[in-house]
């Protein structure tokens, strides 16, 4: 039996280790674009790195002595940032919900027992561990692309075989870097508060009133943006605007800029004067004048109505 034994295992020391564990250079994980107001809502779902260390094709058996052990290193101690250094924080985990999180310099051994039973990243032959990002901050901050670069080292030693007595007669040991850029695109985009407009009644075309009134505007950090008005539903704005009543009869009138002579339409777009802060209630106010065309003959009595879009393009 001794001898059979023996025999077994010189034939299976012999038995050519076939490399199942692959390592990949690079690994970029791209949060999905979004605009700086999603990264200050907090609203930029987590990502999943592409895999950097695979084992698959043959079965690989639990041992205590088996391991597979990242360390991480980030160029920008988890934060990305654009060419002006505006920055967001982020993490790195082994896990979706951020429990097993990497910090500069750490180590997590995917072999751990608690961390295969709570990933499922062993089944069989298959061994992939994962590494999860997310977003931690929600800073306000111009649109960009943002990026880190991450460094991470690998050490495996991984059985694939046992014999009797326990010992393993098929196994692979291996090291290796890979280098991670984590980047998220944030884009431009822009909040509004615009209030309806009323001019109230009156007996004759002649005699409404001038409305002053504005509009509430703010963009993403440092955008420029123009406001501009549609046309309303007569689909025309020059040399007037026209409310209706539904039944065929109009009231006109228009929308000017502060001057109360410059029509503000869509082939006149108004250049804010300042650019947007990212402030989450706009309060930068962008001031129109509306008015009736006092020389029209008054309509039938009844209530008119328009609908006009503010346009901000930035």
């Amino acid at each position: 039996m001794l001898r059979l034994l023996l025999m077994l295992l010189g034939l299976a020391f012999a038995t050519p280790v076939q490399a199942a564990c692959a390592l990949a250079a690079t690994s970029n994980p791209s949060f999905t674009p979004s605009s700086s107001y999603d990264v200050r809502n907090g609203a930029v779902a987590s990502v999943t790195a592409p895999p950097t260390l695979s084992c698959s094709g043959t079965l690989i058996v639990l041992l205590s002595s088996n391991s597979a052990r990242a360390t991480v290193n980030s160029a920008n101690a988890f934060t990305l940032r654009n060419s002006a250094n505006d920055s967001i924080a982020y993490r790195l985990s082994a896990d979706s919900a951020g429990t097993r999180r990497f910090t500069q310099g750490s180590t997590i051994d995917y072999f751990d027992p608690s961390l295969l039973s709570l990933l499922g990243i062993l089944s069989g032959g298959n061994f992939v561990p994962t590494i999860y990002a997310a977003l931690t901050d929600t800073p306000n901050i111009p649109a960009g692309t943002y990026t880190d670069i991450v460094t991470i080292n690998w050490s495996w030693d991984v059985c694939h075989l046992l014999v009797a007595l326990g010992i393993c007669v098929l196994g692979e040991s291996g090291t290796g870097t890979t280098t991670m850029t984590v980047t998220i695109v944030v884009g431009k985009d822009c909040r509004i508060s615009a209030p309806n407009l009323s001019f109230n009644s009156a007996p004759l075309a002649s005699q409404f009133t001038s409305i002053t009134q504005s509009v509430a505007v703010d963009c993403t950090k440092n955008a420029a943006y123009t406001v501009s008005f549609t046309n309303g539903n007569s689909g025309a704005s020059r040399p007037w605007r026209a409310m209706s009543d539904g039944a065929g009869n109009v009231l006109q009138y228009n929308i000017y800029r502060a001057d109360g002579s410059t029509i503000w339409d869509l082939t006149n777009p108004l250049q804010s004067a300042v650019a947007g802060t990212g402030s989450l209630t706009p309060a930068q106010l962008q001031v129109y004048v509306a008015k009736i065309n006092p020389d029209q003959p008054t309509p039938p009595a009844g209530h008119y109505t328009d609908t006009v879009s503010v346009l901000i393009a930035f």
